[in-house]
């Protein structure tokens, strides 16, 4: 199952559950979890699994960036969901994810559930900043109040998403591109 419409598939399928699962989680302080954007982090943070020694293998151009497609889909879909205008969620997933992905040959070495922690944790209050610049980011608790509460929810959002999206990837064929098929 090696085959890039199934990893297609997977990525829009954890999209709509991570969506579902941040709409429907009740809010902390007024902050939901954010399910959404610890997605687009872990696909940032992510490393092919095939020898990087070997120089004369050209990585695909997908997998590499795949990051970008879920930073594209998981913030267009936030942008619905919440009703922000268009653009808000996926800018910010944008540059959260180029920032991780600049940043992953620094921490690669904090075991997944951890850096699920400390990711999210750090750039979850800053997607509350993002909100308030872009003045979609309601008026129940004060900005103070939501920047500091907005990492709360994501400590285990990210703990639990940094560990289980890896074993599943494996089991779907992200442990590297097949390179017999293409599109089949």
């Amino acid at each position: 199952m090696q085959t890039r419409i199934v990893q297609i598939l997977f990525l829009i399928l954890s999209t709509v559950v991570a969506g579902a699962c941040q709409d429907m989680w009740p809010a902390f302080c007024g902050v939901k979890p954010p399910f959404l954007l610890t997605l687009v982090l872990h696909a940032a943070f992510q490393k092919a699994n095939f020898d990087e020694s070997d120089r004369h293998v050209e990585k695909p151009p997908f997998y590499s960036a795949i990051w970008i497609p879920a930073a594209l889909l998981a913030g267009a879909f936030e942008d619905a969901l919440s009703d922000f205008p268009v653009g808000c969620a996926t800018g910010y997933f944008l540059l959260a994810g180029a920032a991780a992905r600049f940043l992953r040959n620094f921490i690669h070495v904090l075991r997944p559930a951890v850096l699920g922690i400390v990711v999210a944790m750090a750039v979850a209050p800053f997607h509350e900043l993002w909100l308030a610049v872009w003045g979609v980011s309601g008026d129940q608790q004060s900005l103070f109040i939501r920047f500091f509460a907005a990492a709360i929810p994501a400590a285990p959002v990210g703990a639990f998403l940094f560990f289980l999206l890896p074993h599943l990837e494996t089991a779907v064929g992200f442990d590297g591109p097949d390179t017999n098929r293409r599109l089949s």
